[in-house]
């Protein structure tokens, strides 16, 4: 009666639910149908649940059957033997004597083999006690004689109960407690052993952290040998039990004189007690911090992920032992929860709770393959409904999806260029940023309009954590596309640049929305959670910046890759018969017409000088060229060329001051090549003060390049040089273009 209520008082509330205005009943008739739908499957579901329940018990029964008669059938066959062996005994002649003196006979080599054993006991228990103690000096590791400490102590203790067995059944009590008092220092070892063992067990995660995999093996190949052996002893209780009438007479049916240890049931007690020790500390550093305790109780997911990776592969499939890690660290997962709402948290700890909860679920489904409605029981016991309003989780929900289907489509553009990227005025942009700015835009609204500090502080950092992974990714892509770029040209799809233009000015112009949401929300805002808000707007429009960047230094590692080759060339043979300088210049100036014409100003300007520290360090690179050669006069001559070449250029973008600085440092190198031999430690000297951290080692290459100078002559410099380097101590002042230089 009481179940009926029940149900009446839940389509009651459902009822209630759908038609909650007048105008519901309008829709009447379609919510029929659509309840009618509902049935109709939910029966289907139920018939076909309950066909697959009688079809497996079915199986079952007929299993059952199958077995009955596969064991009549044995206790047949037994029967028979039986019967043959006693007729067998009535066909041989005095086989009573026979018997006994073979059984007395049987009896004096087992008696000769326990003395001869019990003999070299002792000393086997001598050697495995000190393995033992030098295994236990590392507790994590490597573990190398485990298994062999494990065999001979297994084979004492197997002798050992066989003796005591039949001293038991067959001695005076005497004779049974002396065996025992001499059986006590193997025990003491034993017991030794087990505590190692258990140890080992309980520090088996470490050992994976340590790459002792095969400690874990070991650990492993023990429990099972002791497995087998209990199941070894219960299969011949079993017999006995079973066959009382046949255990008188068959040996391999009498009972086994082992303990039963159940080193598996063990094992696993001892790692759900090293579990709850990990999660007691863990609980006890962070509890007066929840916040902080549920940042660091990410840690699970690397545990996990360390069990599939590192134990899961060295344990049998029966453990199941993936499976007890993960239910056994949500259950731990689930207390510190639990006692974090039972302290009574603030609005900040119960919101962070709830996000941390969806993470942990959305994580545990995503990187461990574990769905919700395997972890038992329910994190929060489902009263995360009670602590958080609609707003914010429809924030959490939609923005990640939005945001999601936004990158997907910017991201496919990005990689596979099939239009160009759209255009305002001369400048290429992407759609992203005004589409993700509506978004955020639209959830900062709502959560100004609720009139909470905590709600809306919550909502702008969901917000800027959402964008930092949009610049993540674009960063990656960055990288990945740019690798293409470089090591297959021909296979990837025309029009890069334009689109590393187009990113860099659109993260320019989402750095400018960032900036005009902080603005806009600055006189809004409490002293409480203000710089909480402006921190993560000003730290999102920071990445924002550097993915700008990260694009613009793509761009130069486009144009230098193209310049590898007529960079190789300078100074060897080609330089001296072509012009490699020209077609250089040739290059830069077709890029610069792109990116001057389609970049953002603060981006051009930026650019063009990085362009020429660029331009610097390969020229200086190139010096060290293999091949290169100074041939005087006629190289001092290509050089001058070659410098009022790249200065024409440059001068038409930068200002002059800024560019006879930067191209400084090239006259001085320069002067390096020219100056006569008995000056060059005195030029390298003013080198030397103006650029502080110019290598040693670049010197002496650029003098074994000229033709005018012999080994011992540059050595001789090369020592004034040093001498000269030393009045100028060591260099700490700001890093110039030569801490630049691969060398």
């Amino acid at each position: 009666m009481e179940t009926s209520s029940d149900a009446v008082e839940a389509a009651i509330a459902r009822v209630a639910e759908i038609l909650r205005s007048p105008d519901d009943l309008v829709k009447t008739s379609l919510l029929r149908k659509r309840l009618a739908i509902e049935k109709a499957n939910n029966d289907a579901q139920l018939k076909n649940g309950v066909k697959a329940q009688l079809d497996t018990t079915q199986e079952g029964i007929d299993m059952l059957t199958s077995s009955k008669e596969k064991m009549n059938t044995i206790k047949d066959n037994m029967q028979t033997i039986d019967r043959l062996c006693s007729e067998a005994q009535n066909m041989i002649q005095h086989f009573p004597r026979i018997n006994k003196i073979s059984q007395i006979h049987r009896n004096f080599i087992a008696t000769q083999d326990t003395v001869q054993r019990l003999q070299e006991m002792h000393l086997t228990i001598d050697q495995m006690q000190n393995m033992l103690e030098i295994e236990k000096l590392n507790i994590l590791g490597p573990a190398k004689n485990l298994l062999f400490i494990h065999y001979q102590l297994f084979r004492l203790q197997e002798f050992r109960d066989i003796t005591m067995y039949q001293a038991n059944t067959s001695s005076q009590d005497d004779d049974f407690l002396t065996l025992k008092q001499y059986f006590k220092r193997l025990d003491v070892v034993s017991e030794d052993f087990l505590d190692y063992l258990w140890t080992l067990s309980k520090n088996i995660m470490n050992l994976a952290r340590n790459e002792q995999g095969s400690v874990i093996v070991r650990i492993v190949k023990v429990i099972e040998a002791e497995e087998r052996a209990d199941e070894k002893a219960k299969t011949a209780e079993h017999a006995r039990h079973s066959h009382q009438d046949l255990a008188t007479k068959f040996k391999s049916v009498q009972t086994s004189p082992r303990v039963i240890r159940s080193f598996r049931s063990r094992f696993q007690d001892k790692l759900h007690d090293s579990i709850s020790e990990l999660f007691e500390e863990f609980y006890d550093k962070y509890k007066d911090t929840p916040t902080e305790l549920l940042d660091q109780l990410d840690f699970i997911f690397d545990d996990l992920a360390l069990v599939f990776q590192e134990i899961v592969p060295r344990f049998p499939k029966k453990y199941n032992i993936f499976s007890v890690y993960v239910l056994a660290y949500h259950r731990h997962v689930y207390n510190i929860l639990d006692r974090i709402v039972n302290n009574d948290p603030d609005a900040g700890t119960i919101l962070r709770l709830i996000r941390w909860v969806r993470s942990y679920y959305k994580r545990m489904n995503k990187e461990i393959r574990i769905s919700e409605d395997i972890l038992e029981p329910p994190l929060l016991d489902g009263r995360e409904q009670d602590l958080i309003n609609d707003y914010l989780k429809l924030v959490r929900e939609l923005v990640d999806t939005w945001m999601s289907n936004l990158m997907n489509g910017e991201t496919n553009d990005f990689v596979e260029r099939s239009k160009a990227p759209e255009e305002d005025g001369d400048l290429y942009y992407l759609s992203g940023s005004v589409y993700m700015f509506q978004i955020v835009n639209q959830q900062i609204d709502v959560a100004v309009e609720s009139g909470q500090g905590k709600i809306l502080a919550d909502v702008v950092k969901e917000c800027c954590e959402v964008m930092l992974e949009t610049q993540q990714t674009w960063m990656n892509l960055l990288k990945s596309e740019l690798k293409k770029q470089i090591d297959k040209p021909d296979e990837v799809p025309p029009g890069f640049v334009d689109y590393v233009i187009a990113l860099a000015n659109d993260q320019i112009r989402c750095a400018d929305f960032t900036d005009e949401v902080l603005n806009r929300l600055a006189p809004l805002l409490s002293e409480k959670y203000r710089n909480q808000i402006n921190n993560d707007l000003e730290e999102t429009m920071k990445g924002f910046l550097s993915v700008a960047r990260a694009a613009k230094d793509t761009l130069l590692d486009v144009v230098f890759n193209d310049l590898k080759k007529p960079f190789s060339q300078f100074f060897t043979s080609e330089w001296y018969q072509e012009d490699s300088m020209l077609l250089i210049i040739e290059t830069i100036k077709d890029y610069t017409f792109d990116f001057c014409t389609h970049l953002n100003e603060y981006l051009k300007d930026k650019i063009m000088t990085n362009t020429l520290d660029r331009f610097i360090i390969a020229y200086i690179e190139s010096m060290r060229n293999k091949g290169a050669k100074f041939r005087k006069p006629d190289c001092i001559n290509r050089m001058a060329k070659d410098k009022g070449i790249a200065y024409a250029f440059f001068q038409q973008h930068i200002p002059p001051q800024e560019l006879n600085s930067r191209f400084d440092s090239l006259t001085r190198i320069h002067t390096l090549v020219e100056s006569p031999r008995k000056s060059i430690y005195l030029d390298y000297y003013n080198l030397k003060k103006a650029y502080g951290d110019v290598p040693i080692g670049l010197i002496e290459d650029i003098l074994s390049k000229r033709d005018d100078l012999d080994r011992s002559q540059i050595k001789e410099i090369m020592v004034k040089a040093k001498a000269k380097a030393k009045d100028t101590g060591e260099y700490t002042g700001t890093p110039t273009i030569f801490s630049k230089l691969s060398l």
